[in-house]
């Protein structure tokens, strides 16, 4: 059995820490071992077997799991469905100071993933399915990490620390909603179309086309769209562009940014389209709302006759 060491694996004795995102191959097996450190797993897609305190259990999409330091454990993939795995491997001394202030909100933080790195004596719970729409959150907050951990810019070790504790703190609450569920909820699809049209909300000037969202929910284009419109009231399309021209206002009345720089910020690459766009959606061109609302401010500035 090969051991892993964090001198190896983590990035350096001063940020023990890594993460990663992994395709397996047709058949991959990847040989038992054991790590000096804490690994969590997130199966983003595929299908896969895990060995872990010596059994062999079926992983598949949306599970979410951690393996101990010195426990020993193995992956191996099918050839159909491979598995897409996130890795997140880490010292628990590299969060326990920010950790510990946190033990005592037992309303705001359940222990399923914190105590561990609190308390030694307590072993890891293991293992966590996450709903559709879970999975579009952790999906998220993976790739952020992983983004700021790959770039490195200036203050990415503080970034990647407040990163993996929202992490750690919305699995926490995944993990209080199965023991706290109410007796009626949201179908689960309307919580993954409520989830994704947040997820535009916060992310409108990404370049989210149709078929992006609809594979982030694990649903077909024609079965997103009809429920989308069932519970939002608006195409995707209409919605995403709302939301943008919506900012595009803000950004028009509020800023003295060029009308070519506004239409980049909030998503569209094409000046005549955000133009066009803007128009229909609002009644004015986009200079000729910024020339209403200025004038509107210096009339309202204008101290009385």
């Amino acid at each position: 059995m090969t051991r892993m060491d964090s001198g190896k694996f983590l990035e350096s004795q001063d940020f023990l820490f890594h993460a990663a995102l992994y395709r397996f191959s047709s058949g991959e097996i990847v040989p038992s071992h054991s790590h000096e450190f804490i690994e969590l797993a997130y199966v983003a897609q595929g299908q896969g077997e895990h060995y872990y305190k010596g059994e062999y259990y079926n992983i598949a999409e949306g599970d979410v799991f951690m393996i101990e330091p010195n426990e020993e454990h193995a992956y191996r993939a099918g050839h159909t469905h491979l598995p897409v795995v996130y890795n997140v491997l880490f010292q628990p001394e590299l969060l326990r100071r920010e950790l510990e202030p946190l033990a005592d909100v037992a309303s705001f933080v359940d222990f399923f993933y914190l105590e561990p790195f609190l308390r030694k004596t307590v072993r890891f719970q293991g293992h966590l399915r996450l709903k559709p729409y879970e999975q579009i959150e952790m999906e998220s907050l993976l790739h952020r990490l992983i983004l700021d951990f790959k770039e490195k810019k200036l203050g990415y070790r503080i970034l990647t620390k407040t990163r993996l504790i929202e992490l750690f703190i919305f699995l926490s609450r995944c993990h209080h909603d199965r023991k706290h569920s109410p007796l009626q909820e949201l179908s689960s699809d309307e919580k993954v179309i409520l989830h994704i049209s947040e997820f535009i909300r916060k992310h409108y000037a990404q370049p989210l086309t149709l078929a992006q969202v609809s594979e982030m929910c694990r649903m077909s284009q024609t079965g997103f769209s009809t429920k989308f419109k069932q519970y939002i009231g608006k195409t995707f399309t209409e919605f995403r562009n709302e939301t943008r021209i919506r900012v595009a206002k803000q950004l028009l009345e509020q800023s003295d940014r060029k009308i070519m720089e506004v239409a980049q910020d909030v998503g569209y690459e094409d000046l005549s389209f955000f133009n066009k766009m803007f128009k229909h959606m609002v009644g004015f061109s986009p200079s000729q709302y910024r020339n209403a609302a200025t004038t509107a401010t210096h009339a309202s500035n204008s101290p009385p006759s």
